[in-house]
């Protein structure tokens, strides 16, 4: 089927600056090299999540998705613009301080699908951001757009790590370049040593029990009193803010002041303990806190409340 359908990459590239992706690349789909996820889960890193565990074969093997697919382009969007709660005892990870990046993303590449299926009408495509069980930043690795650093995520010369990555799987093939980026992490620990709960372990794994994004998030239980979540009450960015490809990379115009606003809003409420649901379903409407609920939120907040934050240990 690949071999009938073909794309020259440049206007796949071309595609993806007209929505507004910083970067793409292409790669061929095969089995994924390695056991590292089987490694990571037997340590139990996931923590609760266990639908981590969940179809490993596809993991393994993204083509039992979609078997007439031969390519895998990815597409990466960064969110390295202004943060809004620098002067607020709260803080919001950076990412949720804007539109919800998963609906906004599969928008974008659905239109590059439909621009495609213009002159290929025989394409068959499947768009995913964080809606498959793909091994996201493996695959943008292997497609040449970064390396994985030590905090487990995919970083950049130009656009650092504050990017969102999405997919597209389909029966074209297309003459991507083959791209290989060297690890620039070097000898720095700047991102481990920010983890006030040391979540940041060996061979660029994360202890999800000891991060304060999981605990924020995806934990549904209310965090433990010898947590340390340096006041973040949904996700973080410690390890982002460390990173020195952060402080160097390329910053975007600011997006979705209208979100940005309405955190401004929602941080000064929770610091004059007027706080309500109504004001949890406003922001929850337009930024990925969806994901959790209300109650969920008030017990984050009465962590940060109880727990005085401590500054990491030195190396």
């Amino acid at each position: 089927m690949c071999k009938k359908n073909f794309i020259n990459f440049d206007k796949i590239r071309d595609l993806a600056f007209e929505q507004g992706f910083c970067d793409v690349g292409a790669t061929e789909l095969d089995k994924v090299e390695g056991d590292f996820f089987e490694q990571w889960l037997a340590k139990g890193y996931n923590a609760s999540m266990q639908y981590m565990e969940n179809y490993l074969d596809l993991r393994k093997d993204p083509r039992l998705l979609s078997p007439d697919s031969c390519t895998m382009f990815c597409f990466l969007m960064s969110y390295n613009d202004e943060r809004v709660d620098n002067n607020s005892q709260y803080k919001i990870a950076s990412y949720a301080q804007r539109k919800d990046y998963h609906y906004t993303i599969k928008e974008k590449l659905r239109n590059i699908i439909s621009k495609i299926e213009e002159n290929i009408p025989s394409l068959q495509a499947i768009a995913f951001v964080d809606s498959a069980p793909i091994l996201e930043r493996y695959w943008a690795e292997k497609c040449g757009l970064g390396w994985k650093g030590k905090n487990s995520l995919l970083v950049t010369k130009e656009f650092g790590s504050k990017v969102f990555i999405g997919e597209i799987l389909c029966n074209i093939s297309t003459d991507y370049p083959e791209r290989t980026i060297n690890n620039h992490c070097g000898t720095c620990t700047r991102c481990i040593d920010s983890c006030p709960n040391r979540a940041i372990k060996e061979n660029k794994e994360i202890d999800c029990n000891l991060c304060i994004s999981y605990q924020t998030i995806e934990n549904k239980e209310p965090i433990p009193n010898s947590f340390n979540t340096n006041n973040y009450i949904y996700g973080c960015d410690l390890c982002l803010e460390a990173c020195p490809w952060n402080k160097k990379a390329k910053k975007i115009p600011n997006q979705d002041t209208e979100v940005k606003e309405l955190v401004c809003t929602t941080l000064e409420k929770i610091e004059q303990n007027k706080f309500e649901k109504g004001d949890f379903n406003k922001l929850k409407k337009q930024s990925p806190i969806n994901r959790i609920k209300y109650e969920k939120l008030l017990s984050n907040i009465q962590a940060c409340r109880t727990t005085l934050p401590s500054q990491p240990e030195q190396h």
